[in-house]
């Protein structure tokens, strides 16, 4: 999804030479992108290069397929009068005229269009078409016969197959359409129609074959607008997000780009990683577009997002609170990662109470995204409140989707909870959870010697933390148990070290508090063993008796 190309370049004035005109507009019109090719062919409508006669047939063609025929009828009419007089717009007026089922007055506009040559392929083509469009079963012979005339009169002319091709993809006969339009790329190779047509037949069925066949059609025609943007289409719709990204970057760069693609490459730089590159452009996007534009709320939310990716975090807090503050556009939502990104910043900065609400309204966002129930948990650990940790831990393992581990990470969550906790009943129901899950740990992992020692241990903590008195000894034996397994390896002594001292503490204190002095001396001399530096321990020992 990455482009090196730089940011200043992506719409300069520089490189209008590259760019195909209004002809980009004909373009998308003929791939039955009309909103796109009526964007294009009004924003190039007074270049000195254009056709405005055939720009006027075209626009009209738009508003037909909108439903305008006033609109429509103007248009074809000012392309009849323009001084091009392209002989298109009778055709678009005879169109009008089958629409409104008068065939002779559509007849006299062909015969116009025809005037000047009647063996003129395109426009023998452009008829049978405008009856395809009017009704293809009642006009068949004339379609038929304006087929005939167009193959007579130039048997190499493209615009035939293509339009044989289309009737043959509407009547869901693949094969032959692709045939068609493989027909009209060996008679100009360098015209976009049929290749992204081919490509759009072929799409779903074979994916690279249709991206190789627009790859063959920007090398044939690389300064078209349509070509460009179908290329980084279908990278984009196939998954080839690296791909689509570079082709994003090489075809906005065409002055016949649209500013919702440059929005579509800003968000590939972001997926590809390229933080700074996709800030700058959403930045640059923001600032050319009106505020009640939808695409200022997609490209602020970008912003957070690339912030937060490059840890710039008091940044980020500023641009979430200014998407917040934002309307939201119809159509549009908070999405679970404004939430979480904005929390992620606000804990960052030490705003933990602040985060652990955005967390809240991440999980309202989304209840059924189970993981963020586990963020929940660990935002309320930050901010000491263990009672709704294990809560919403325990509402994550409830759901049924997790791992053994999960059923560990609980087991802490309500350990944390009874360690804190002054109220002997409260307490009470918190250990018996944190042994619950302990225990189911244990009775999965088998003979795991690793995964016995982290369970124990955590089970004798739990013991521990439940006793009322040093001299209850509840964790004694499982503490020996974590002392057995770890002597199975002698490298424990070094590797799990902070094991060995829990367990000898605790033995040591329960052999004072119940007065067995020389066993107590006995585990004071083992954790000796395995933490030689401890002067204060060495000193102590050697004074006992």
């Amino acid at each position: 999804m990455k482009s090196k190309i730089l940011l200043s370049l992506l719409l300069s004035g520089s490189i209008t030479c590259f760019a195909q005109g209004y002809k980009d507009g004909i373009e998308y019109y003929k791939v039955a992108q009309y909103d796109n090719a009526k964007e294009l062919l009004e924003r190039n409508l007074n270049d000195a290069s254009t056709n405005k006669s055939e720009a006027f047939y075209y626009l009209g063609c738009v508003a037909l397929e909108n439903g305008n025929a006033t609109l429509a009828k103007d248009y074809f009419t000012k392309g009849v009068a323009d001084a091009g007089a392209c002989p298109l717009n009778y055709i678009g007026l005879a169109k009008l005229d089958l629409k409104n089922g008068n065939k002779n007055a559509a007849e006299d506009n062909f015969k116009l269009a025809l005037n000047k040559n009647k063996k003129d392929a395109k426009l023998l083509v452009a008829i049978a078409r405008a009856y395809y469009d009017a009704d293809a079963v009642k006009y068949a012979k004339e379609i038929a016969e304006y087929i005939k005339k167009a193959r007579k009169a130039n048997a190499k002319e493209p615009d035939t197959p293509i339009f044989e091709g289309d009737m043959a993809a509407s009547d869901k006969k693949t094969g032959d359409a692709q045939g068609m339009y493989d027909e009209a790329i060996s008679y100009n190779p360098s015209l976009s129609e049929p290749y992204v047509k081919y490509a759009r037949a072929l799409f779903h069925v074979n994916a690279q074959q249709a991206i190789s066949r627009l790859v063959d059609l920007l090398q044939e025609n690389p300064n078209s607008a349509l070509a460009q943007r179908e290329l980084a289409e279908k990278y984009y719709e196939n998954d080839q997000w690296t791909k689509a990204a570079e082709q994003y970057g090489e075809y906005i760069k065409n002055p016949n780009h649209f500013k919702q693609d440059e929005v579509r490459y800003a968000s590939l730089l972001f997926y590809g990683k390229k933080y700074q590159e996709s800030l700058d452009l959403a930045k640059k996007i923001v600032s050319s577009l009106p505020a009640s534009d939808k695409n200022v709320f997609y490209m602020k939310r970008l912003e957070l997002y690339n912030l937060v990716a490059m840890e710039n975090w008091a940044d980020a807090e500023i641009a979430a609170k200014e998407l917040f503050a934002m309307p939201v556009p119809e159509g549009a939502k908070y999405e679970v990662k404004d939430y979480t990104d904005y929390a992620d910043a606000l804990k960052k900065l030490n705003k933990t109470s602040e985060a652990l609400a955005e967390r809240v309204k991440a999980y309202e966002a989304n209840p059924y995204k189970n993981d963020l129930l586990k963020d929940l948990s660990d935002a309320y650990s930050d901010a000491d409140d263990y009672v709704n940790s294990a809560k919403y831990y325990q509402m994550f393992v409830d759901k049924g989707d997790y791992k053994t581990n999960d059923l560990f990470v609980l087991s802490k969550k309500y350990f944390y909870v009874a360690a804190y906790d002054s109220v002997p009943e409260s307490k009470a129901v918190a250990v018996a959870n944190a042994l619950k899950y302990v225990d189911m740990v244990n009775d999965k992992i088998a003979d795991d010697t690793r995964m016995r020692i982290l369970v124990n241990m955590q089970k004798a903590k739990i013991l521990q933390v439940s006793e009322t008195a040093k001299t209850d000894g509840k964790a004694v034996s499982t503490y020996e148990t974590v002392l057995g397994l770890l002597d199975q390896d002698p490298e424990n002594k070094t590797k799990r070290q902070d094991d060995y001292i829990l367990a000898y503490q605790y033995l040591a204190n329960y052999c004072f508090a119940t007065g067995d002095k020389e066993k107590m001396k006995g585990y004071y001399i083992k954790w000796l063993e395995v933490d030689p530096g401890n002067d204060a321990l060495r000193k102590y020992v050697e004074g006992l008796k």
